[in-house]
């Protein structure tokens, strides 16, 4: 088998390299966009060595798809488990295991690329590289052209404190996460906060691997190593189930066929223009803002390219098992499936959700109930799952019945007709073609099918869409995430498409008719091969063509265009007059030391500088002590412009300092969020008075937390910040 692989190209090595490229060209977009700033080429180097790790762990250990635990998806999970597990470790004990990690990471991605190289002729391979060069752009364009995340968010900060108040909770959790190991936000004290929040311990942990801020790793880190491996997990799984069923080309170069990649970039850039998607609450940028959606999409798709291998593992081994792999397979049903849907609960409650779903759709529709084993499992993975929903879902988010909610508050009424063919458009299109490839033109070819079992791929997407449709359509869920859960099917179903390219292309356009033996045979070696069915699939594809090109521009657009109004405004007005704004100033606004002065003069430098500081004490230092600031230092309270942002200067310090705050609630007479962990103090009755800042008050919120030092943070007259040391007794 593997000599098989060398001679025909492994087609997860296509993966690994494409994942790897990504990888480096998002860096580089990174590093371009930081071009004139404090910054060196190290911090994004560890992370593109990281991300070649990840990629490339499965073909470190020679990952086989023969077994479960030796399959390529699965070992791309443990990849990241382990890296994650190492990290901790360093926390733990001091131990630095990046450096072998980067070696192995480097090294690896090193040999596939090798071996890969000549495996396709070269001018694919020049396409295939160009083209991860120009989806890295594409990519570095969504999740740095809005102020979720930037290059520049801690420079946005100080200027004028105008970035997205999401990110900062998040910050905040995995802060506390890393220091204290609390899932809280650590505003006052670490106090649990019911949130999925499994992406900031991630986080929190490859930061601390990386030796990184936490901020750093979000707004670098993220877009490193964990874009490229939700493209990368949508790849795998298409490439795992189309080798489940041997087809001929199970084995074949991913390079020699286009359409595989022209449908992939399709599902990404999306077919219509932005303005009709962002109509019908068809986002596509979404998918690469939220990191927790980011990360739990493709863990969820190499989890169940798992499960589909352990299942075909299971059936095809019934009859003769080994002892080894008998118990490596109850391993997974008992341990695994309940494990690994309450690491996706932790990810991403929507996920989570889903794949209960399918699970015990797949329990009764498989009979799998009648065997002890399953039947164990899923009740052991129903009680999992409950628990774990308890754990993750923040009260605020359950806001009860309310029918066509996304609808009435994303969609224009002229589009709600559209609205469904929109929305799961690629799980439409996956079933219809899967339908005619089958020969399915009745219900009761239909139900043939569906009893004989030959079409669980298409009532798994079907399942998903419609389950995924329906949070959306019954309930409010607050900033339009019930996409989260309507928009899973979308990579699900292109999965599948992927995975059966040259069967579904063979189901469209059927196959080419010999041409007549009186035909002259130059017109006919010419013409005899072209149907007038493609010339008219050719016609129609022209627009679809002409927009993803234009999506393709939109958001690299924004992210240089936001990069140069940055810049421009640090620059000094009299210099900044002679400079043409947008980006065609952009190439003028470099200057280090003309950067560097307008950051120090600008609002919140003070205040970013000190926290930033205290950031950098060591972890020992940290996890015994606790921040205080107090609410009459307008500096920092008013930190985040406009009032209804009162809410959010309560996680700049466990954000960027990376400590725990005592006392740190938003202040009294401020409107609240009821999101975001809020739900979890009670709100002030009254100002906070001076006796509250007293020494002996502090030291008895910080004590019970295993703090003994209250760092009290104030600012004086001309703005300078002041760190004074408050030592509590440890309590009796």
């Amino acid at each position: 088998m593997a000599n098989d692989d060398v001679k025909l190209g492994n087609p997860y090595d296509t993966v690994i390299v494409v994942c790897g490229l990504l990888s480096m060209g998002i860096a580089a977009v990174y590093s371009v966009m930081r071009i004139g700033f404090d910054d060196s080429l190290l911090p994004v180097a560890k992370a593109v060595a990281l991300a070649l790790f990840i990629f490339s762990f499965p073909a470190t250990v020679r990952g086989s798809d023969r077994s479960w635990w030796s399959s390529y998806p699965f070992l791309w999970i443990v990849a990241l488990m382990l890296a994650a597990a190492l990290a901790r470790i360093l926390s733990a004990t001091g131990v630095n295991a990046f450096p072998v990690i980067a070696a192995v990471g480097v090294i690896s991605y090193a040999i596939v690329f090798v071996r890969w190289l000549p495996r396709a002729s070269v001018w694919r391979t020049l396409a295939l590289i160009i083209g991860c060069g120009a989806i890295s752009v594409w990519a570095s364009g969504v999740v740095w052209g809005r102020n979720y995340k930037n290059p520049l968010f801690y420079e946005n900060f100080i200027l004028d404190g105008r970035v997205h108040h999401d990110s900062l909770p998040l910050m905040a959790i995995a802060n506390m996460l890393r220091t204290y190991g609390a899932a809280s936000t650590g505003i006052d004290g670490l106090n649990y906060i019911p949130y999925h929040w499994g992406t900031p311990w991630l986080f929190g942990q490859l930061a601390n691997l990386l030796g990184a801020h936490v901020l750093d790793f979000y707004q670098r880190g993220f877009g490193i190593t964990m874009i490229p491996l939700f493209f990368g997990g949508t790849l795998a799984f298409a490439v795992a189930t189309r080798k489940l069923r041997n087809g001929p080309d199970a084995d074949d170069d991913l390079r020699n066929d286009f359409r595989f990649w022209f449908v992939f970039l399709a599902a990404l850039l999306g077919i219509i223009p932005l303005s009709g998607l962002d109509a019908m609450g068809a986002w596509t940028s979404n998918l690469l803002i939220s990191e927790s959606y980011t990360v739990a999409v493709p863990c969820a798709l190499l989890f169940l390219a798992t499960a589909l291998i352990f299942y075909a593992s299971a059936s095809n081994h019934e009859l003769a098992p080994s002892r080894r792999r008998s118990i490596a397979n109850a391993a997974f049903a008992v341990v695994g499936i309940p494990l690994g849907l309450v690491l996706l609960g932790f990810l991403k409650i929507s996920l989570m959700v889903l794949a209960f779903a399918l699970a015990i759709y797949a329990l009764f529709r498989l009979r799998l109930y009648r065997r002890p084993l399953y039947a164990s499992s899923a009740l052991l993975t129903t009680i999992l799952v409950g628990w774990t929903y308890t754990r993750v879902s923040l009260p605020a988010h359950q806001e009860g019945f309310k029918a066509f909610d996304f609808i009435q508050s994303y969609v224009p009424p002229q589009w709600w007709p559209f609205f469904v063919v929109v929305q799961i458009f690629w799980s439409w299109l996956y079933i219809l073609v899967r339908l005619r490839s089958e020969g399915i033109g009745t219900l009761a070819d239909l139900k043939e099918a569906a009893s004989e079992r030959r079409i669980l791929d298409v009532e798994a997407v079907a399942l998903v869409a419609i389950l995924g449709l329906g949070p959306g359509l019954v309930m409010h869920i607050d900033g339009g995430s019930a996409f989260y859960f309507s928009d899973v099917q979308r990579w699900l179903a292109v999965g599948f498409i992927l995975s059966r390219i040259p069967e579904l292309h063979r189901t469209v356009f059927g196959d080419a008719q010999p041409a007549p033996a009186n035909r002259p045979r130059k017109l006919a070696a010419k013409l005899d091969n072209i149907s007038v069915r493609s010339v008219v699939f050719a016609f129609l594809l022209l627009p679809i063509i002409g927009s993803m090109l234009s999506n393709s521009v939109v958001w690299p657009m924004t992210m240089v265009r936001l990069n140069a109004q940055t810049r421009h405004a640090l620059y000094p007005p009299s210099v900044a007059a002679g400079i043409p704004e947008g980006i065609h100033g952009l190439p003028r606004l470099v200057d280090h030391a003309i950067l560097d002065e307008g950051l120090r003069r600008s609002p919140n430098f003070i205040v970013a500088d000190a926290l930033r500081r205290l950031s950098a004490m060591p972890d020992s230092a940290r996890r015994r002590t606790a921040v205080f600031v107090p609410q009459d230092q307008a500096q920092y309270w008013k930190s985040l412009p406009g009032d209804r942002e009162c809410s959010f200067n309560s996680f700049l310090a466990p954000a960027l300092a990376s400590l725990a705050m005592i006392d740190g609630a938003p202040p009294y007479g401020c409107r609240i969020s009821r999101y975001y962990g809020f739900g979890s103090f009670a709100p002030r009755t009254r100002p906070q008075l001076p006796e509250d800042s007293s020494p002996a008050i502090l030291c008895r919120r910080a004590t019970p937390l295993g703090m003994d030092r209250v760092i009290v943070l104030t600012f004086d007259a001309s703005g300078a910040a002041i760190e004074r040391t408050i030592a509590c007794s440890p309590q009796p």
